[in-house]
């Protein structure tokens, strides 16, 4: 009898909930920093932006200050709690947000640049009606840390990946090649899922039993999220950059159950590349798929149906800042993992194996 992994009779409705809630704004919605996501005083220097970072990009033009450059790659993650410790990646976003010393305007916002209806976020509010700025340093602070955990796991993946993985793309011809390279990865994205999982607060607060469910009820969701950032595909082809493999899309059916989940997967895959999201919404929406509190035999429910909804929230924040139309994009990512969740229910437990799930206890215990 294959296990069941959800114990509702609707598994998607706690998923839904999240999506109509996005769709209206409720009384009190503001219009957030485009550079840090705080509440934005107003339009300022050409973008709407809070106090701090006007006051910021004012002095940092007035002054011609040159900062010393940022010696992480990818830059920092500007964020309320996190926006003085880096002054060259502040700056950075501030202009890329838009920000320029030429529209010198301050606190009138054009008509064509007035925020849509949707484009409102309600931050946490105290008992008073004011922003609850312990609540919204709390939010960022778990933000921050599944950043650096999908970072960390994504560091790793990468290590393993250059270290099994041929020099150049190979192409599959067979079920016994396919089988080849899921016997050899598997235990390596396994382990990746857990040192992201492992490195976040929440996660340690459980018990092992259910952390060992929740790992293993979103291995293939979360592996489906990371390995959009690097799957190559069109009409007549699947590639993974990183992996070094490539199938022919044209006959899914010669790649045996492998290639069976890679065709359901086909446009899911394609779905998340054209959004376009960035590595920390990416590290959200994986936060999202482990959390879920619709596993079969958790315990914590409802403690994961605040984290869940806390998680929501913050994606759709990121969302909002970094591509406007943050609530439609908010709503077609949790369509995106319904459709993710229909193909673990029909493919996870003929995946994975005794061995597998043997590294996988070990490897959390």
């Amino acid at each position: 009898m294959p296990i069941q992994y959800f114990n509702r009779s609707n598994p998607w409705q706690f998923y839904k909930k999240c999506a109509d809630a996005s769709k209206s704004v409720p009384p009190g919605g503001h219009i957030l920093c485009r550079v840090c996501g705080d509440k934005a005083s107003g339009f300022h220097y050409g973008v709407f932006s809070c106090e701090g970072c006007k006051g910021f990009f004012r002095r940092t033009i007035r002054q011609n200050i040159t900062y010393k450059p940022c010696g992480n790659m990818k830059g920092c993650l500007i964020m309320r709690i996190s926006r003085n410790r880096c002054q060259f990646c502040r700056l950075n976003k501030c202009v890329s947000v838009g920000m320029s010393h030429e529209s010198v305007r301050l606190g009138r916002c054009p008509k064509k640049d007035r925020p849509a209806s949707n484009s409102f976020f309600v931050l946490p509010q105290n008992q008073s009606g004011a922003v609850d700025i312990d609540k919204q340093v709390k939010t960022e602070q778990m933000i921050l840390s599944i950043h650096d955990a999908f970072k960390l796991a994504v560091k790793e993946f990468d290590r393993v990946a250059f270290e099994l993985s041929p020099s150049e793309i190979v192409k599959l011809q067979s079920k016994e090649d396919s089988q080849n390279i899921y016997v050899r990865y598997l235990p390596c994205i396994v382990k990746c899922i857990t040192t992201f999982a492992k490195e976040i607060p929440q996660f340690l607060d459980l018990s092992l039993d259910e952390q060992r469910l929740l790992v293993k009820g979103c291995l293939l969701e979360v592996a489906a999220i990371h390995d959009s950032t690097h799957i190559l595909h069109s009409e007549e082809k699947w590639e993974d950059e990183k992996l070094k493999f490539r199938l022919d899309t044209k006959h899914w059916n010669e790649y045996g159950l492998l290639g069976e989940v890679f065709h359901h997967m086909y446009d899911v895959v394609g779905k998340l590349r054209k959004y376009e999201l960035t590595d920390v919404e990416l590290s959200l929406l994986c936060a999202m798929v482990l959390f879920c509190p619709d596993r079969e035999g958790l315990k914590t429910v409802k403690m994961l149906e605040n984290l869940e909804m806390d998680l929501s929230m913050a994606l759709k924040c990121q969302l909002l800042l970094n591509h406007g139309n943050g609530s439609m994009l908010f709503v077609r990512c949790i369509e995106t993992v319904v459709a993710l969740r229909t193909i673990t229910t029909k493919y996870l437990d003929k995946l994975l194996d005794a061995h597998v799930l043997l590294d996988m206890t070990n490897s959390i215990a």
